[in-house]
Order: structure tokens, then C-alpha cells, then sequence
């Protein structure tokens, strides 16, 4: 839960192996799969940036019927800033399937569905890319900049 800070999370602070995943009670979800954390942090939302797996804290949420991955996520969005309206100020402490069963969402056709994903998936796969181009950067300021403020690298005689 504290890795979802953004549409996508693309790194998390704990990392599973492959035997740990073959031994856990997780599958390996697909890029673009919507998570949602359910007890502890409640209510954050996030799309998998790639594949991962996740804890017992969270849901996975998958489209049926060729209702895509970002439909999903906007639809979860707006379903959970409707179940933060009417705790009314209350924290949540989880949220269950049974909290799901009670929201009513209008489902749109498909070729609506489709025709929306057209303009919304570009948009989705800029931000993903702006969130990794992000990451690494940031990676690189973390392991570069102690380097150069102990000495242990030196850009004195570097032209540009």
C-alpha cells in the first residue's frame, strides 16, 4: 500500500523472487492491472506499471468482456471517492467485496467503452512512460549525488 502514490506504480520497496511467488497465495498480475489496497492504508488505487504481485492488503481488479484496464481503473476511482463520501468523515478500516457489491456503476456498451479507450489509452501509456523516465532519473540523482558530495567522484576536469 505505501508503494501507490501515483496512476502506476512501477516500483515497489520489497521485491518477491521467483520461488517466493511460486509459495505465496499471489499470482504474478499483468502490466495495466488495477490494484486497489483494501485494510491498513484503505482506498489508494494504482495500475500495475508492470508485472507484479501483490499482498494480502489488496485487490486485483481485472476487466471481463473487453473492458479495458484504464475504464477499470477510472471506474474504481470514482467508486472509491463515492465510498469515502459516505464514510462521512470516518476512517476506513477495510474494504471488502461486500462494499463493492453495494455500489451501483452505470456500464456503458462496448463500443462506447471502446471508442473512450481510443483517446484515454495514449494519454495512459504517456504518463506511465513520464513515471519511468521519472523513476530512473531520480535512481540516478540517489546513487550520484553522495558520490559527488564525499569526493568519490570528480567532475572538475569534465568539458562540456
Amino acid at each position: 500500500p505505501k508503494d501507490i502514490n501515483d496512476v502506476f506504480c512501477i516500483d515497489t520497496e520489497k521485491n518477491i523472487t521467483d520461488l517466493g511467488l511460486l509459495k505465496c497465495s499471489s499470482k504474478l498480475y499483468c502490466k495495466n492491472t488495477v490494484f486497489i489496497t483494501a485494510r491498513g492504508t484503505v482506498g489508494k488505487v494504482c495500475m500495475a506499471g508492470r508485472n507484479m504481485a501483490m499482498n494480502q492488503t489488496c485487490y486485483a481488479l481485472i476487466g471481463k468482456e473487453k473492458y479495458g484496464q484504464h475504464f477499470i481503473y477510472m471506474q474504481t476511482i470514482n467508486i472509491v471517492e463515492r465510498m469515502k463520501k459516505k464514510a462521512n468523515g470516518a476512517v476506513f478500516s477495510a474494504i471488502t467485496t461486500r462494499d463493492f457489491d453495494s455500489e451501483k456503476i452505470i456500464i456503458p456498451s462496448l463500443d462506447v467503452v471502446n471508442d473512450f479507450l481510443i483517446k484515454i489509452e495514449p494519454l495512459y501509456e504517456s504518463i506511465l512512460h513520464n513515471q519511468q523516465e521519472i523513476h530512473h532519473l531520480t535512481t540516478l540523482r540517489d546513487t550520484l549525488l553522495p558520490k559527488l558530495m564525499s569526493g568519490e567522484i570528480d567532475v572538475n576536469e569534465v568539458e562540456i
